[in-house]
């Protein structure tokens, strides 16, 4: 498994917008095979976003950089309303994720409701 992390420069009045944007976009990034994909916002709200996405492998994650359904998803105002940094990967090689938890949660609002 790898994980991408990607430091996000959302402006303040677009975040909402870019959490919904992730939401809906969520079935098509799970069809090409993504496992999970994470909004970390700075506590208190100032500063940077980060996004982690997990996926199976080097090939999947290729795969869909490469995809039509990719390049929808990036075509809307709300992806060019954010400055986004390089993509840098992982190798995942140890720990942990409880998915019965994570599962219990049914978006990316709800993670942040739950844990304020």
């Amino acid at each position: 498994m790898i994980v991408c992390l990607r430091t996000v420069v959302v402006p303040a009045k677009e975040r909402e917008r870019y959490r919904d944007w992730i939401d809906d976009g969520r079935a098509v990034r799970e069809a090409h095979g993504i496992l999970g994909e994470l909004v970390i916002e700075p506590s208190g709200g100032d500063g940077e976003t980060l996004v982690i996405t997990m996926w199976p492998s080097h090939e999947q994650f290729d795969a869909w950089i490469a995809t039509p359904e990719r390049d929808a998803l990036t075509a809307s105002d709300v992806h060019r309303a954010v400055d986004y940094r390089p993509i840098t990967r992982y190798d995942v090689v140890g720990g942990y994720v409880n998915v019965d938890h994570l599962g219990a949660l049914q978006s990316t609002r709800g993670l942040a409701e739950e844990h304020p």
